[in-house]
């Protein structure tokens, strides 16, 4: 009887062990899997922001790939049939997998044109620009005065607007930067300024090139941003340019019969063109589960094709 305890004993012995030892086996299986789960994570995150730069170098290549096409075709105009602007989807690179779309930077209303130098009443002309694109979008055009505070260099206030003495009152304070905005995301820092208001402008103005003085590309442009150019350009003006687009030179406009004398007198103050040389890239590079986020601006080299980064910023 006392043997027959003692291999009692013994078998549950044998069995707390051997369920230790499940335990203990299950537990570093657990863990041995989450530190792969954590190492490819890792690794994927690694090798989608070197894609991403990777894609930078393709938004490059497609385009000196246009520039390419348009010397060898006699051509120097750039618009929305052009290669670089066609929806790139499921691009293979790398491991990964690109989509990517390529926006004309010249196509949209500079919005540091507010801190460029010069007379008194060509600067009315540029803010009224602004303001009534503000207006075809439906935000206050008051906001404009707070832009013109921010990149002008004087602390004198708009009537509307805001200068140092404003921002410092808030938490954090801050000062007016005074100087030409570099990113279209500085505009969260000024006064009135919301995310809905700058993602409704985000397709419509740019702040390339920072020193402004820029013309606007009309076979690219919005039909809203062509009619802020000037007050006599009507919804169905804008609709008549954008039907006769593609313009391979500028005095191509003068086909539009109801553009004609405007454009005639606004070519006269160098206020459009047809080709461009700023672009903005926005891509996504998927590598299994992972995504980045990248927007790339490149300003092309009118002489040989090649283009410079302005900015770059991954997400």
């Amino acid at each position: 009887m006392r043997r027959s305890d003692e291999r009692g004993i013994a078998l549950l012995l044998t069995l707390l062990v051997l369920t230790l030892l499940v335990a203990l086996i299950l537990e570093f299986d657990a863990e041995a899997r989450r530190e792969y789960r954590d190492a490819a994570a890792f690794r994927d995150n690694f090798k989608a922001t070197v894609l991403a730069r990777a894609a930078v170098q393709a938004a490059r290549g497609i385009l000196q790939q246009d520039f390419l096409k348009d010397k060898k075709a006699g051509q120097s105009f750039d618009a929305l049939t052009d290669v670089w602007a066609l929806p790139i989807r499921d691009y293979a690179i790398g491991d990964g997998l690109l989509t990517a779309q390529i926006e004309d930077e010249r196509g949209k209303l500079n919005l540091n044109d507010l801190a460029a130098a010069g007379e008194l009443e060509a600067k009315k002309k540029k803010v009224a620009r602004v303001k009534r694109l503000f207006e075809l979008v439906q935000i206050n055009p008051d906001l404009v005065d707070a832009i013109v505070d921010w990149v002008d260099k004087d602390e004198t206030p708009e009537p509307s607007g805001a200068e140092s003495p404003y921002y410092q009152t808030l938490r954090p304070s801050y000062q007016a930067a005074n100087a030409p905005l570099q990113t279209l995301l500085e505009l969260r820092l000024i006064k009135g300024m919301t995310p809905d208001i700058i993602a409704k402008l985000s397709k419509l103005v740019t702040v390339y090139p920072s020193e402004g003085e820029s013309r606007v590309n009309m076979n690219t442009a919005n039909p809203l941003v062509l009619q802020a150019l000037d007050p006599r350009i009507t919804q169905g003006i804008a609709a008549d340019i954008v039907q006769g687009r593609p313009f391979k030179t500028i005095q191509e406009l003068d086909r539009v019969s109801s553009f004609e004398d405007i454009g005639k007198e606004l070519r006269q103050q160098n206020l459009y063109d047809v080709k461009s040389d700023l672009f903005l890239a926005h891509m996504v590079v998927r590598l299994n589960d992972v995504a980045r986020n990248a927007t790339v601006v490149l300003q092309r080299d009118p002489n040989n094709g090649t283009s410079t980064v302005k900015y770059y910023r991954v997400l």
